[in-house]
């Protein structure tokens, strides 16, 4: 490193971008960082609104304590203390399924005396232990149907998808959103089996509990947000919209970034941290055909509906962390969220908080709602599931329009290709909810892993981090934020009915058998994302500029191997965050599911193409 000091811009003021500057700073004291947002504010998609004793958390209800990474930083914050985790109450999670809310089972007692599934599907679940591998990537839609048949596909594969990603289970790439699941059938070879390990291991006190969602006292998950901005203090610059990238010119190059009605900053490293399109805007000057791979993306738009009651204006008081909705059911409510009873301060003591959640790639069409009607169609569904009830004391209504990536088959390879391209441009790097992952425990580790990358450039030595860990910034003081998690201690589990998430090269080799009762008809089924028989992406297949030799290729970064933003809360165990929202919860309307139109216009090179909404 030379004697002047570095410059780090960091374009986007997520909790990713947040993080990767404090990364930066906590191992480069000196260095000059700039946090630029286009928002009036920091924070992205973790962001609340609070009214007549009500607080509701708009993105992600907290993170799985299961991985390193949040913890970490909040440990770094001195956030410590105010860590709180879901109440008890909320351990229970629901399907609703035929008008009633059935328990998820907890247990092998529970999952035989459950009405969710017929004898001969449960036989078939139980058979799981001795299905084989498969060899290529699948869809989360054709694993569940592999593994565990048509039945239990049917029940559980449009709940775990919408609880984490709102998207669709038979576009939705299961290495690449749910790494986790993957993992367990290739290192133990059977789901069951790995969850009766770790259920054994746990009765003889050698294994851990169960993740636990976990948040902040007294603010929710904007604590985090907000000491992370007053660290940053006079380095963050908000209401800072950045137009372009732009070589320095002159003997120490670098880069300017510019931005409406301001100088541009100078930076030596530029750190895109925004959403896909934005940062696809931003590379399309400097690598085209790779900003066209990242345009890409599709994103899921999510409507986040909050309700609240008095506690004596309802029949009977929603119990559990929520519920997912089974297809074909009359709504078009994803899931709902018993926010009360998962942390009870966000209400006042006499007060029930429902979160719900609507939209996602199967509905879009419910973001573009009057908000009243909006409001209506939840109301209606608390009316049904929790007897009548009164007009709710306390409203609130937002749209995420663009609130989740959705990960299709092949977008890990994709991804590698993008990032290789990236990493051979001098001091450009990417990380975002779009790559790796949309949790905020996945989000933080790819701002360490970009952090990272950036300490290793500043500091000439080659890149630590092994692929799939947590990065390792060199020199990192005992303490800082970028120490690493122990090996094996991300964020997340995986079994159905607990579901859990992952990105690689893939291949959609397996399909769902034509006997499963809700798929729908191959003409109403998008087109194929990837011919099994085309070949993965190249690692130079985005660049823009000559393959180097083998000898002369530039170093790149380190890619975590198999590692949500805003969304629906994952109530069937996933190993991210919460469940259905923007930044985590999920689902459609009266028309029966096998009765959807989709658009099928070509998917797009990151992306499926945008379902139409449901309906009939």
């Amino acid at each position: 490193m030379t004697g002047e000091r570095p410059r780090v811009a960091v374009v986007g003021a997520g909790v990713t971008g947040l993080t990767v500057a404090f990364e930066l700073l906590s191992a480069l004291p000196g260095a000059e960082v700039t946090v630029l947002e286009a928002a009036p504010v920091a924070g992205g998609k973790i962001a609340r609104h609070r009214a007549d004793g009500y607080t509701v958390e708009l993105g992600p209800n907290g993170f799985l304590d299961n991985g390193a990474d949040t913890r970490t930083l909040a440990d770094a914050l001195g956030l410590g203390p105010r860590l709180r985790p879901a109440a008890d109450a909320a351990r229970e999670r629901f399907l609703l399924r035929g008008g009633r809310l059935l328990p998820l089972p907890l247990g092998s007692a529970s999952f035989a005396a459950s009405p969710l599934l017929s004898p001969a599907a449960k036989a078939r679940v139980l058979a799981e232990p001795l299905v084989r591998r498969a060899a290529g990537e699948e869809t989360v839609h054709a694993f569940l149907t592999r593994r565990f048949g048509p039945r239990a596909a049917a029940l559980l594969a449009a709940p775990l998808v919408h609880g984490v990603t709102s998207g669709d289970p038979w576009t939705t790439s299961l290495d690449a959103a749910f790494p986790r699941i993957r993992a367990l059938e290739r290192d133990r070879g059977s789901l069951l089996l790995a969850a009766l390990r770790g259920r054994l291991l746990r009765a003889a006190g050698r294994a851990g509990p169960p993740p636990r969602l976990t948040g902040f006292a007294d603010g929710g998950m904007r604590v985090l947000v907000d000491a992370l901005t007053r660290r940053l203090g006079e380095r963050l610059r908000t209401g800072r919209a950045v137009t372009a990238l732009r070589r320095a010119p002159g003997p120490g190059g670098g880069w300017l970034v510019e931005t409406a009605g301001h100088e541009p900053v100078r930076a030596g490293h530029v750190v895109v941290t925004v959403p896909a399109p934005a940062a696809a805007r931003l590379l399309t000057p400097h690598l085209p055909r790779a900003a066209a791979t990242l345009a890409g993306v599709r994103y899921a738009p999510v409507r986040v509906v909050s309700v609240g009651y008095q506690r004596r204006d309802l029949a009977v008081l929603p119990r559990g962390f929520g519920y997912l909705t089974v297809p074909p059911e009359p709504t078009r409510i994803l899931g709902v969220v018993h926010a009360s009873v998962v942390f009870p301060d966000c209400a006042p003591p006499d007060g029930v908080l429902l979160r719900a959640f609507a939209g996602g790639a199967e509905d879009p069409g419910f973001a573009e709602l009057d908000p009243d009607e909006a409001v209506a169609a939840v109301h209606r569904d608390v009316t049904t599931l929790f007897g009548p009830a009164a007009e709710p004391e306390f409203r609130h209504d937002h749209v995420w329009p663009e609130a989740i990536p959705q990960y299709a088959p092949g977008h890990g390879a994709r991804v590698r290709a993008l990032l290789d391209a990236v990493a051979g441009v001098p001091g450009l790097h990417l990380a975002g909810s779009a790559y790796h992952g949309v949790a905020v425990n996945e989000c933080v580790r790819d701002a360490r892993r970009a952090a990272s990358e950036v300490l290793t450039a500043l500091r000439g030595a080659p890149s630590a981090a092994p692929a799939g860990e947590p990065s390792r910034p060199p020199g990192r003081p005992d303490g800082a934020v970028g120490r690493s998690a122990p090996p094996g201690s991300r964020d997340g589990s995986a079994c159905p009915p607990a579901g859990p998430r992952g990105q690689g090269a893939f291949r959609a080799t397996a399909t769902a058998p034509a006997t499963d009762p809700e798929r729908p008809p191959a003409a109403e089924r998008p087109a194929a994302p990837t011919p099994p028989d085309a070949p993965p992406a190249s690692r130079h297949a985005l660049r823009d500029e000559p393959v180097p030799a083998r000898d002369d290729r530039p170093s790149g970064p380190s890619y975590p191997h198999d590692d949500r933003p805003a969304g629906p809360p994952s109530l069937a165990g996933d190993p991210r965050d919460d469940g259905p929202h923007p930044h985590h919860d999920p689902h459609h309307p009266l028309p029966r599911h096998e009765e959807k139109q989709r658009d099928r216009h070509d998917p797009g090179p990151l992306g499926t193409g945008r379902p139409g909404p449901r309906g009939r």
